[in-house]
Order: C-alpha cells, then structure tokens, then sequence
C-alpha cells in the first residue's frame, strides 16, 4: 500500500484517510501577524500604484513635460517597462513575506510527499490553481512556504496574462514568484524545460467571487488538457481555499466583458475600511495527485474532452475532502461557470 506521503520502494498506493493539514506559521506572535499583513498589502497595492502613477505620469508629461517632477514620476516606469522582470526567492525568504503566512493562518495539505513533489518537478508537470481570486494570496503563501524547501520561482514560473508581463511596475512585483506568458506558444516551450504553475480560471474567474458558492471558470477551457498530453507532462490540481474571502471586487457585465477581452481586470477591489487592505481570513492550500495524463502528440477532442473531465472531477474531489478545514467554506458549495 501507499500511505500518504511515504512513497514505496517498488509502487505506490493511497489510503482511504486524507493527509492531515500542516500550519505554516504555528502559534505566530502578534509582530508576526503584523509584518505578514504588511507583505500582504504590499501585492494589494502593486496594481494600483502601477495605475495610478501611470496616470499621473501620463498627464504631467501632456500637461507640465518640462517640470522635474513629471520625470521623476516617469523615471521607474520608463526603467521597469524596459527590463524584465525577476524572479527572487531570496526575497520571498526575507522576514515580512516569511509571516505572510501567519496572517492568513495558512495551511497546506499535500496528497503528495515533499520528495514526490520534487520529482514530478524535475520530470515537468503543470501545478493546475484555483481559484484566482483578485490576487492568489494562497499562492503566495504557498510560494513562500515551497520557497524554503523544494521551489525555486525562476525554474519553476508561473503563468501570467500578456498584459501583466506589459505593466510596469506591477510585472515586477508578481515577477518576485517568477513568471512566463501564459500564451499557449510560450507555455509549450516552457514546459520543454521546466514545470509550470498556471490558474486555470484566468481573468475571468475573478469576477465570480460570491459569499455562497465557489465559482470556478473551467467548463471551457480544456486548452491546458490538449497542452500538457502534447508536451508530454502530467497535470497536479492545486486548490486554495481562501482566495476569494481576501478581498471582494466591484462586478458588472461591462467590467467582466472587458476583462475577459484586453485581459486586464479594471474595478475596485477592498478588505478593510472599503481600502485594498486584505481581510484576515485564513487560507488553505491543497495539493493533490497528478492525474496521469498521457502524452500524446496529436490528441483528438474526444481525448482531451476525457481528460479535461478527469480533471474537474478531481477538482471537485479536493473541494468536498477538504472544505472542512476552512470554517469560511462550511456552507459553500463548488460551481463550474458554463
């Protein structure tokens, strides 16, 4: 038999008990607790100070191009538009991001060892997310928890839309956990060399944050499936419960229709005091088993339509297992958005 996270020397099986949970930050000081939401606003910001400074550059150098002011506004973006960005797990491992976890009372639980996991890394799989939620703060905590063991961003990227590998300022701060375009093209070609993290569920999906269900968008999208039996790898769903409780978003039909075609996500996002602070809810991360997806050159619709099921079906699975360890969860059920 398998026992969850002990691998057997000639094969591998599985017990019917889940694993248990396992906290990141156990009995963290109130100082810890302050510093991991001092990293946490940190990411909140990121995408409105990209805006809002962008803006102010923008008018001033209309308005006043001679003044020093409206260069020294423009000088970072002007530098971080010209240069890529950089992945860090050394600053991931600095001591504010560290207690990211203690304010999120983030949990992990791994249907998978540590060793296992490092394997199925160097053998190159896709780490399938969700939820996105208006920025993943599982992932990050996450992220910063693998980063003092097996992760390292810069081989192990994660997959963003093209227009955030465009903004300046905000690529580099998402930049920090390593990223690549989530083109289809681009994501072959990584997955050549290295695993990938990639969110399903995209932009679109962060527009379905709703107090009763957990909404995920993933009916149509079956591109990853076809992606990952023709570059050879398998698939691990990733589920992080928490990611839509962090912060709530300002919805509308115009706003997800524009969304959904720039790949930019416009509105209004708050925690605390209707401002981008992310509310202190706890986050569980939740790593299950690669599902074995065949490699397979040219796969037909019928074989990725198969797959593609297998996959929502493990989704839901991860979700009814492990619901129980978010009190948040205790009354939400799991939609998939048509």
């Amino acid at each position: 038999r398998r026992v969850h996270g002990v691998t057997s020397p000639d094969r591998t099986f599985w017990t019917d008990m889940p694993p248990s949970p396992v906290r990141a930050c156990p009995n963290p000081t109130q100082f810890e607790i302050i510093s991991g939401f001092i990293a946490s606003c940190f990411f909140s910001f990121a995408p409105l100070l990209s805006f809002f400074l962008g803006l102010s550059g923008v008018i001033l150098l209309l308005l006043h191009p001679s003044w020093p002011v409206t260069w020294i506004i423009l000088a970072p973006i002007i530098v971080s538009g010209l240069t890529p960005p950089l992945s860090s797990r050394a600053f991931l491992r600095t001591w504010p991001f560290r207690c990211m976890p203690a304010y999120f009372n983030y949990e992990e639980v791994s249907e998978i060892s540590v060793e296992e996991t490092q394997q199925l890394v160097r053998r190159r799989v896709i780490f399938c997310a969700q939820p996105h939620g208006v920025f993943s703060y599982g992932g990050a905590c996450a992220g910063v928890k693998w980063s003092a063991s097996w992760w390292d961003p810069a081989v192990t990227p994660t997959a963003v839309a093209s227009s955030v590998m465009l903004t300046p300022l905000f690529k580099h701060v998402v930049g920090l956990f390593g990223c690549c375009d989530a083109s289809a093209n681009t994501l072959f070609a990584q997955l050549k060399k290295s695993s990938v993290v990639l969110y399903i569920g995209g932009i679109a999906e962060l527009f379905l944050n709703n107090p009763r269900e957990e909404r995920l968008f993933i009916k149509k999208r079956k591109g990853f499936v076809k992606l990952a039996m023709k570059a050879g790898v398998d698939i691990v769903p990733v589920y992080f419960f928490g990611n839509t409780s962090v912060l709530k978003i300002a919805n509308n039909a115009f706003l997800r229709s524009f969304a959904r075609a720039t790949g930019m996500s416009l509105t209004w996002y708050w925690g605390y005091y209707g401002l981008p602070l992310p509310l202190r809810r706890k986050v569980v991360g939740v790593i299950g088993k690669p599902l074995g997806v065949p490699s397979i050159a040219e796969p037909t619709q019928e074989e990725i339509d198969k797959w593609h099921a297998k996959y929502v079906d493990e989704v839901q699975r991860l979700f009814d297992t492990y619901k129980h360890l978010n009190p948040d969860y205790a009354a939400k059920q799991l939609a998939f958005e048509e």
